[in-house]
C-alpha cells in the first residue's frame, strides 16, 4: 500500500482481479469503496493484468495499482509498474485517472509516490515513462515531478512515442531541494 495525501495506491492482487471479473460492484462492495465511471480507458487490461500476475505472483508491488481517493474511498483510477526493476536498474511507471478526477493534481501525486516508491529500493537507479507524441496532461505531470524528455522511440507495434525519465541521482537532487525548501 502506497499512501500520499489524498490518494491510496493499492496493490491489485489476485483476489482483488477476481473480485472485478465478477464485476465492479462486487469489487465495490468488497473493499467498501465507490467506484468512478471510467476509472479506467481500458477495461480489457483487467484480464490480461490479472493472466499476467497469476502467472508471475512476484510482480505484486511492482506491477498493478488501483488509485483511491482516501477521503470519499472512490476509485478513481489505476496505475503503477508495468513490471520489476530490469537487471540495470530501470522501471517504468504508468498512470491514469479517471476524467471528472482530472486537473486537480492526483495524477502528479500518484506519479510522484510511484517515484518514492521505485527510487525506496536501493537497486533502483532509473525511473521512465512512455507517452504519446504531444503535449498533453501525462507529459505535465512527468515534468513536475522532474523526468526529463528523453526522445521518440517506436513501440512493438511500432508507434512512436516519448520516452521520459529520472535518475537515482536526479531524484536524490530533487528531494533535497524539496527538504531544503
Amino acid at each position: 500500500m502506497i499512501l500520499t495525501k489524498h490518494l491510496q495506491l493499492m496493490p491489485c492482487t489476485l483476489h482483488h482481479f477476481e473480485l472485478f471479473l465478477q464485476g465492479s460492484d462486487v469489487l465495490a462492495s468488497q473493499l467498501d469503496i465507490t467506484i468512478a465511471d471510467n476509472w479506467i480507458e481500458f477495461p480489457e487490461v483487467i484480464l490480461v493484468t490479472y493472466d499476467k500476475l497469476r502467472n508471475d505472483p512476484t510482480l505484486l508491488g511492482w506491477f498493478f495499482y488501483m488509485v483511491i481517493l482516501k477521503d470519499s474511498r472512490e476509485l478513481i483510477g489505476a496505475g503503477g509498474f508495468k513490471g520489476k526493476p530490469s537487471a540495470d536498474g530501470t522501471v517504468e511507471i504508468a498512470y491514469e485517472i479517471s476524467p471528472d478526477h482530472r486537473e486537480k493534481g492526483y495524477g502528479t501525486e500518484m506519479a510522484q509516490a510511484l517515484l518514492n516508491f521505485a527510487f525506496g529500493h536501493s537497486y533502483v537507479t532509473n525511473v521512465i515513462a512512455h507517452t504519446e507524441e504531444e503535449y498533453n496532461a501525462s507529459v505535465k505531470i512527468l515534468q513536475k515531478v522532474g523526468m526529463s524528455f528523453v526522445g521518440a522511440i517506436r513501440n512493438k507495434d511500432n508507434e512512436e512515442l516519448w520516452e521520459w525519465k529520472i535518475t537515482r541521482e536526479q531524484f536524490e537532487k530533487a528531494q533535497q531541494g524539496v527538504v531544503n525548501a
